[in-house]
């Protein structure tokens, strides 16, 4: 995992950059790679997504979507992404933190929305990708690798 080859704090100003700035990671990520999106409802964690997955030549951005209703979806690409949003999970039961980590032991890369419901359970190396909101469209986006 290379993401230290990208600014640790950016800011974006559209929907554009932020699919941009996941093009970005997406062309440091391997296989194995575990990317945890963090921020509020509304952040952009898909947008990044979007381009993480886009990124990968897994598929257009415009046929990313948030897999809410399915917990993930896949997209074959150079490597396989693994799209996961987690907002359904409100709290990790014993078996759904089997079931995660039994799937982030798949071939591919690994891009989990709502990441941060791993604290304390994820022992993985894994990219931790923090989008908060600035002014108007505005979007802080914090990259940092963690152990």
């Amino acid at each position: 995992m290379t993401s230290q080859l990208l600014p640790s704090r950016t800011v974006t100003r559209s929907t554009d950059e932020t699919i941009a700035l996941g093009r970005a990671l997406a062309e440091t990520l391997r296989a194995g790679d575990v990317v945890l999106l963090v921020g509020p409802m509304g952040a952009g964690k898909t947008y990044f997504a979007k381009g993480v997955v886009a990124g990968m030549g897994a598929s257009d951005e415009d046929d990313v979507a948030s897999p809410a209703y399915d917990i993930v979806h896949q997209f074959p690409g150079r490597e396989t992404v693994h799209h996961y949003d987690l907002f359904r999970l409100q709290t990790l039961s014993g078996d759904d933190v089997e079931w995660l980590m039994e799937s982030l032991m798949e071939p591919g890369v690994h891009v989990l929305e709502w990441g941060d419901r791993l604290d304390g359970v994820l022992r993985k190396p894994h990219t931790r990708v923090t989008i908060t909101a600035g002014e108007g469209d505005e979007r802080i986006i914090a990259i940092e690798a963690a152990a």
